[in-house]
């Protein structure tokens, strides 16, 4: 196996673990200031609703993002981690990668339209899975662009 472009994803792999520990919000670095002020939240204002309730909470605060997020942003570092692994496996047929993608964002909407319909309650740790599920198949898109087999 022969990784393409390793400063490239090493420089990813250090971003990603930076976005997951922005995520977690101010209860990680002891803020006192109010969650709603943090810089984190604010960060990630326009990506996520943020709500409280949906939301992992650290040191009394609430993480920057809800528990679907977190799951997708830390399933992506997993996925990234992960990748040099899964292509001694040789799953690197993009075709087949989009398909996973794919299925696990539409279970994802199923899960939120039930919730949101009434028709079922999810709950922190299943929406955290079904969030990290579809970070750490997205990560797998890449697996081509970063490594080759001899």
């Amino acid at each position: 196996m022969q990784i393409r472009q390793p400063i490239l994803y090493a420089s990813i792999l250090l971003l990603v673990f930076v976005v997951v520990l922005v995520a977690m919000g101010g209860g990680l670095f002891n803020q006192s200031t109010p969650w709603p002020v943090q810089w984190q939240h604010q960060s990630f204002n326009s990506l996520c609703h943020q709500i409280a309730d949906r939301s992992f909470w650290i040191s009394g605060q609430p993480m920057a993002v809800c528990s679907r997020c977190m799951g997708i942003y830390s399933g992506f570092a997993l996925g990234w981690v992960l990748l040099p692994m899964l292509s001694l496996m040789k799953i690197t047929r993009v075709a087949y990668i989009k398909k996973i993608v794919v299925f696990v964002l539409l279970f994802n909407l199923i899960d939120a339209a039930g919730n949101f319909f009434g028709l079922w309650q999810n709950t922190l740790v299943s929406r955290t899975v079904l969030g990290g599920m579809l970070g750490s198949s997205t990560a797998l898109i890449f697996i081509g662009d970063f490594f080759q087999h001899n």
